[in-house]
C-alpha cells in the first residue's frame, strides 16, 4: 500500500512543477506566437489536486475507492503534461541532440 503522506508529497511537487512550467510556457508562447496550450498544464495541475483529495477524504471517511483510480488520473495529467510541454519545448530538445 502505498504511503498517503509521500504521495501528498509527489503531487504537491508535481502540481508546482505543472504551474511552473504552465507560466514559462506562456512566455515562450507569446514570444514565438503559439496558441494557448499552458492553460491546459493549469488544467493537468488541478486534475492532480483533485485526485489527492479525493483520495484523502476517501480514506479518511472510510470509503472504499480502488487506488488505481486516482492514480490512473494521476497518470493520465502526467502524460497530458508531458505531451503540452514537448508542444513548446521541442526546440530545446532538438538543439541538445543536434550537439
Amino acid at each position: 500500500m502505498i504511503v498517503l503522506h509521500t504521495l501528498a508529497l509527489f503531487d504537491a511537487s508535481a502540481i508546482l512543477t505543472m504551474i511552473i512550467l504552465a507560466y514559462l510556457s506562456r512566455r515562450l508562447g507569446e514570444a514565438l506566437k503559439i496558441p494557448p496550450f499552458y492553460r491546459i498544464l493549469y488544467l493537468t495541475s488541478g486534475f492532480i489536486a483533485c485526485a489527492a483529495i479525493g483520495e484523502t477524504i476517501s480514506n479518511d471517511i472510510g470509503l472504499t475507492v480502488p487506488q488505481s483510480i486516482p492514480m490512473l488520473v494521476r497518470l493520465a495529467s502526467a502524460g497530458t503534461a508531458f505531451l503540452v510541454c514537448l508542444k513548446y519545448w521541442n526546440w530545446a530538445f532538438s538543439e541538445y541532440l543536434r550537439k
